[in-house]
């Protein structure tokens, strides 16, 4: 990206999901010499565990590497009951956008928290002040899905822009995997090249995008977390509103299909983890 050659560079920020593709975008900007000034991990208190245990994993290496540490950030509401996404959706009787074909809780629990941290981050204030842009690396891979993925974030990108929207003035933003022609295989490589362990996918432990295949093996691995997804289910079902669009949290099928005998031995135990 001939921007980071500009003089002075602009900041670069890295959003960081925790998760295969933007871990190997931070393994290909160390190979390739290029050191972001901030690395930020969303966290909707809503990751698998297995998230939560690979950010010691990450933060070694990067501290190793010479990169800044991981700065996390959070929702933080203002007047709502809740703050995190699982409480909203047990707070108002329903399920994550994304099971009504909607994409919010990522506005809200993800983007929205970045945004406002660096929107007071000393050095993004200093660009701004001098007419200079903030570069945000996004971690799309190079793949055909991921591909699609930012060619619809090009365009909400450009329709801000022709709005007048204050963002396009402030950012540019950055797929430095599909710059570099990087796709999903080549990323495990790299992460395997500088001796890390693969994560896991990230995402929501309850995310409707999840396959069923998914579902069950969190079914078998954390029970817990798939009974108080079972809870989420029921409460939104049968508060006032209903799943009227949708099935559950498969939206077109329910997690109650993949209950297993075996499952119901914590059932009672879920009922002090509700939120």
């Amino acid at each position: 990206m001939t921007i980071l050659n500009a003089e002075p560079r602009p900041p670069l920020v890295v959003s960081y999901g925790v998760g295969i593709d933007s871990t190997a975008m931070l393994v290909a900007m160390y190979l390739r010499g290029i050191r972001p000034d901030l690395i930020l991990f969303a966290d909707a208190a809503a990751e698998k565990p297995e998230t939560y245990a690979y950010l010691p994993i990450i933060s070694k290496w990067l501290k190793k590497v010479g990169f800044p540490p991981i700065t996390t950030v959070r929702y933080e509401p203002t007047r709502a009951p809740y703050s995190t996404l699982e409480g909203k959706c047990f707070a108002n009787e329903t399920l994550p956008s994304l099971a009504f074909g909607k994409h919010s809780c990522s506005i809200v629990f993800k983007a929205q928290p970045q945004d406002r941290y660096v929107q007071s981050w000393q050095p993004a204030l200093d660009a701004w002040a001098a007419g200079r842009k903030v570069i945000r690396a996004i971690g799309y891979d190079n793949g055909e899905q991921d591909c699609r993925r930012r060619a619809k974030a090009d365009r909400a990108v450009e329709k801000k822009a022709q709005a007048g929207h204050k963002d396009a003035t402030r950012y540019d933003y950055w797929y430095p995997l599909q710059e570099w022609g990087i796709d999903r295989f080549r990323c495990l490589l790299l992460i395997s090249h500088v001796g890390l362990p693969l994560p896991t996918k990230s995402a929501c432990w309850f995310c409707p995008a999840s396959k069923k295949s998914e579902v069950i093996q969190l079914r078998d691995k954390h029970p817990a977390l798939f009974w108080r997804g079972i809870a989420m289910e029921d409460r939104a079902r049968e508060g006032k509103h209903g799943l009227r669009s949708t099935q559950g949290l498969g939206r077109t099928w329910s997690w109650r299909e993949l209950i297993s005998v075996n499952a119901l031995a914590v059932v009672d135990e879920v009922e002090t983890l509700r939120p």
